[in-house]
């Protein structure tokens, strides 16, 4: 097991490739209603997974390019500085490390800011919102220690903190309805691990921050994780409940501005407005659930094809050492022909000298034309 070049590149090029079908899958809600959400992001997790891990096995299957890969790496092993074996991959390694670092910084940076300035924000203690979550908590038959702040510096409801978590209110005039669905909403969240899953998700951007699609993909999972959420809250609820839910939902997104959002947060609004469409036709679909149907069962055979595929093959360049190469030559009808050997096999001419006997004519020069004697061979072959 070693980390490689070409595996790195195999899981790339099929992980890119899956990005764009979630995003073409995840771009209509009349597909979103044909599929179980779960599988899907349990496939998309497994994928960026497999990114972390670009390791080459020994039981993978070798598939060999012959036309792009080839230039590419003859690209990437140019000689930078020759004396000390510096190579081109070598420069773009060293933008990919201290890109890593950057982003990683920023990140970190930005979170610790946002935590340090929720610690300045007084605590929110009443009873009514604790025995609130409580109630909520019942349906999962958990308890777990949140804190409930209430400030300026966010315009939507959030939940942040994956060890103690804290729910974030803006400072807007909420009725006890409205709060009701906030607490469900963001409590879901949290027992859903969906903040573990963005912390996952961040750690992937980091790493392969030079690859737009993988912020495309960040979008695609925080729909998902919305829409999981949704479908969860609403599962039970009368129509006009979830009428009311959504209500609260567009009130909330009205009144939104942009704000301090971290990205371990998870937000109650959409930052799209179509996103916030998608989750009124998924929430307000009375034929909506999350079973495993004949087109799930479809898609997890597909998500479980893609990863066997990524496991199992690698590509390489196609290529012949320098050495084999000066030793190599290609025969052709042009150049080379058989004649028939009197003691058993054939006798390879090239250029209308011998060459070698073979026992067997090989599918690699099959199409060579064979002679019985010299005399039919050179009678032909002057004839070209």
């Amino acid at each position: 097991m070693v980390v490689s070049s070409s595996s790195l590149i195999t899981i790339l090029l099929i992980c890119n490739l899956s990005i764009i079908a979630v995003w073409f899958l995840l771009n209509s809600h009349k597909r979103i209603l044909q599929i179980s959400i779960s599988v899907l992001l349990m496939g998309i997790l497994l994928l960026l997974l497999r990114l972390l891990i670009p390791f080459e096995f020994s039981f993978q299957y070798t598939i060999f390019e012959k036309y792009l890969l080839p230039n590419i790496y003859q690209f990437f092993y140019i000689p930078v500085i020759e004396s000390h074996s510096i190579y081109v991959y070598h420069i773009f390694l060293l933008i990919w490390i201290c890109g890593i670092a950057l982003f990683g910084f920023k990140t970190v940076s930005t979170y610790i800011k946002f935590k340090k300035s929720l610690e300045k924000e007084p605590h929110i203690d009443e009873e009514a919102i604790k025995d609130l979550i409580k109630e909520v908590e019942l349906l999962y038959g958990k308890s777990t220690d949140f804190t409930v702040i209430r400030t300026s510096s966010v315009s939507v409801p959030l939940l942040f903190g994956v060890f103690k978590p804290k729910i974030i209110l803006p400072q807007i005039d909420l009725s006890d309805k409205e709060l009701y669905y906030i607490i469900r909403h963001e409590v879901t969240h949290y027992h859903h691990y969906d903040l573990w899953i963005k912390l996952f998700v961040e750690l992937t951007s980091i790493i392969y921050w030079w690859n737009p699609l993988v912020y495309i993909l960040k979008q695609q999972i925080d729909k998902i994780l919305e829409i999981r959420v949704d479908t969860a809250v609403t599962k039970h609820m009368s129509k006009a409940e979830r009428i009311n839910y959504l209500e609260c939902l567009l009130t909330i997104a009205k009144g939104s501005a942009p704000s301090r959002i971290n990205s371990f947060s998870l937000a109650f609004d959409s930052r799209t407005a179509s996103v916030l469409s998608q989750r009124f036709y998924i929430v307000l679909d009375n034929n909506f659930d999350q079973k495993f149907g004949a087109k799930s069962s479809i898609l997890f055979i597909a998500l479980m094809l893609i990863l066997t595929l990524i496991s199992f093959v690698v590509i390489e360049p196609y290529s012949i050492a320098r050495m084999d190469q000066q030793q190599t030559v290609e025969l052709t009808t042009e150049s080379a022909y058989l004649l028939v050997n009197p003691n058993g096999g054939y006798d390879i001419f090239l250029n209308h000298e011998y060459f070698g006997t073979v026992s067997e004519v090989k599918d690699s020069y099959s199409d060579l034309r064979i002679y019985k004697n010299a005399k039919e061979a050179l009678f032909y072959e002057s004839q070209k």
